[in-house]
Formats: C-alpha cells, structure tokens, sequence
C-alpha cells in the first residue's frame, strides 16, 4: 500500500505522514525542500518527539521523497497511490491542482473506475469547495463526471499542534529530520466524502455531518489558541503555556469557548457535556510546557484571523444566528483589534470583519476596545467589566 503525502512540513512530517506510516502504508512525501527531501531519501527515517515528560521517540519508517518541482514524477507518484493527503497551506492548493489532475488522469487511463480519496489537511473552512473547483478547471471537461464519480475530497479537523522547535533548545547532534509534537494524535475526518473504503484504525474518527468538527476546531480549538496568545501577548508573556497557566487568561479564554460551546451544542444537537469536557483537554493541553511554542507565533497575522468567516467573528457571527449573544467573544474581537499597530481599529471593524458600527456586537467590541487599547488595565479589572456586562445582558438590564 502507498499513501501520497503532498508536504513534507510540520503537519506533513509530524502527523498525516507519520499515521499513514504507523497504519502500515508507504509513505511518499512531496516536497520543494531541497534539503528535505535529500534527508528523507537518505536517512528513510526521521525522528517524531512526543513532547510530554517522558518525551519518547517515535521513529518514522518506510518514507521516502519526491521533488514536488518535477510534476512529471509527482504525476506518477499519484496515479498509483492508495491513498493521498494534502498538509501544504490553503494559498498552494491551486499551485498543485494541475499536478494531481495530471495523476488522476494517469490512473484512469489504467482503469476508470479508479478511485483516490484525498484527505485535506489545511486549517481553511470549506477546503473541499476550493480544491474541487482548482481541480475541475484542470482536468478536461469530460473528466468531470469521472473525477465526481472516483474522487474523494475528504476534509480532516487537524487538532494536534505541531509547533516549530526553539532553535536555541535544540540539541547539537539532533536529527536533522526531527519534529516535535503533542501527545494528542487523533484524526477526525468527513465519513460522508470518502469514495473508497475508509482506513480501519483507531486514531481515524469518520463522522458525519462534518461541519461540526470542523467548526469545533476552528471556533473553539483556533478562537481559544488564539485568544490565549492575544492575552499572552498584553502581559508579555513569551510562550503559550506560560499564558494559559494565568488564572485570568484561563478564566476569559473559558467564557469565549463557551460561548462557541454553546452554540454548537445547539446547531448540532450535541450535549453540552461532551463539548465541555473538550474545552477543558484543550485548556490543560494549552498548558504543556514541553512544546514551547510561543505567543508571538499563534497571534501572528491577525488580519487573516479577523476575516468574517474566521476563529474570531465567525465564532461571534455563528452565536448570534442562534440568539447566544457573544460578550466574551466581543472582547476577543476587541483585544485582536489593539494589536493593528499603524491601522485604524475601528474602521478595520468595518472593512475588515464586516461589522457594522450600529449593530450590537459593534457596541460592545468598542467599548472593550475603549478600554483596552492603551494597554493600561489589569487582567482581573478586565474579567470583571467582562463578567459584569454579560451578567447584565443575561438579566436583560441592557
């Protein structure tokens, strides 16, 4: 069995390839990195650091690499595969499009029944959507029924972080190929996509309706990552665990996940509960130390994260279309807001996140933004104007 790995990067290498591997596949990995590749084809192994106390090593077997600059060899790679995965960035996928259309009609030409599921694993809503209309404008037009028929485009929710590794904490004679990742390991994809038979393993959750992990990850997991490194970031803490272990980091990060909790819970008719008890696993995870992974990175770009349909107000967007209104999560907009060094915040509101000033959730983000934006009220202070304002929607006293 061979399993295309397009990416060789931190969730190439440190998760999808790595299971592929574990379940019993040859892996081939897909990759512009010179280095990379060269180190995959000559050591056939690559170190996987699970970063916990124990910190055991996982060793990567049956790998090797193809340079993703030679479409001709990719091509080929992929009309006999049996299965592939994209871990690339949302903005390469229709770079790649050609590429893997160019496979798929090589594998129709040996038998048109042919089917390939490939599992997408970009952090991007709808990933689906976008990949199937680069590949349809790729592929001729009387491939399309085919390529409808025989091709699975299966969305993932990648919940493992794989953080890049602290160049000043890496050891001198370490694997050049070495990742580290979380302990967490599960894979949750879209059951209803796959064409072909989906891979038994106890690490793989088919589910369906997908959408619901899918805005799981990105309004609770993401919104939360995110909303902690923001925090982090206002108190000058360097790394995210060090900020997820401040009890009013904690405390504002718990009020805008459960905010988005409950909004799920009812769009999706799952219980509370269940939701709840991941909320608290992703708060204990934010707090491992051995990742080291720091705040400036997960708040890098906040533009992208302000998008209307992103972590932050799609988060807020999805809690009003249910009559939640989102305080906690207007304060998160807010934070996100006076990190714009050089950008007007208030007209970013508009342009950017498609908030109108006259609305409700537009109230309430500039009056936290009034508040905050001079960086010179304490965290305790905040949770309490937070905390007192929701109370008072909620008694109905606003």
């Amino acid at each position: 069995m061979k399993a295309v790995m397009y990416g060789a990067g931190s969730i190439g290498r440190g998760f999808i390839g790595a299971l592929f591997s574990e379940i019993g596949y040859e892996v081939v990995f897909i990759d512009v990195n010179d280095d990379v590749i060269h180190l995959i084809n000559k050591e056939k192994t690559y170190p996987q650091i699970i970063m916990n106390e124990e910190q055991p090593v996982h060793w990567i077997k049956n790998i090797r690499a193809v340079d993703g600059k030679d479409p001709e060899a990719v091509s080929n790679e992929i009309a006999d595969a049996d299965i592939m995965a994209t871990a690339l960035g949302a903005a390469v996928l229709e770079k790649v499009a050609p590429v893997i259309a160019q496979g798929l009609l090589k594998r129709w030409e040996k038998e048109s029944s042919n089917t390939l599921d490939i599992l997408i694993c970009e952090n991007l809503m709808d990933a689906d959507v976008l990949l199937r209309d680069y590949l349809l404008k790729a592929l001729p037009e009387d491939k399309h029924a085919l390529f409808e028929k025989n091709v699975g485009l299966v969305e993932t929710s990648i919940g493992r972080m794989v953080p890049p590794a602290d160049p000043d904490l890496i050891p001198e004679d370490e694997h050049p190929l070495a990742v580290r990742v979380e302990p967490y390991d599960f894979l949750p994809v879209d059951k209803a996509a796959f064409k072909g038979m989906i891979p038994e393993y106890k690490k793989i959750i088919p589910y369906e309706p997908f959408h619901y992990y899918l805005e799981r990850k990105l309004y609770v997991h993401n919104m939360a990552h995110v909303t902690t490194a923001f925090l982090g970031q206002y108190l000058n803490k360097t790394y995210i665990h060090e900020a997820a272990h401040d009890i009013y980091i904690q405390s504002i990060v718990r009020g805008c996940m459960t905010e988005s909790c409950m909004m799920l819970s009812e769009k999706y008719q799952v219980p509370f509960s269940k939701l709840n008890a991941h909320m608290n696993d992703l708060l204990h995870r934010f707090k491992n130390s051995y990742l080291k992974d720091t705040v400036t990175r997960v708040a890098r770009d906040p533009m992208r994260k302000l998008q209307p349909s992103d972590r932050l107000i799609g988060a807020a967007r999805s809690c009003e279309s249910l009559h939640i209104t989102p305080v906690y999560l207007s304060f998160a907009i807010a934070l996100a807001l006076s990190f714009m060094e050089g950008e007007d915040a208030l007209n970013l509101m508009e342009t950017v996140c498609k908030i109108k000033k006259e609305e409700p959730i537009a109230e309430r983000i500039i009056y936290f933004y009034n508040k905050i934006k001079n960086k010179n009220i304490s965290l305790d202070q905040l949770y309490t104007i937070i905390d007192n304002l929701q109370s008072d929607i909620q008694g109905e006293t606003i």
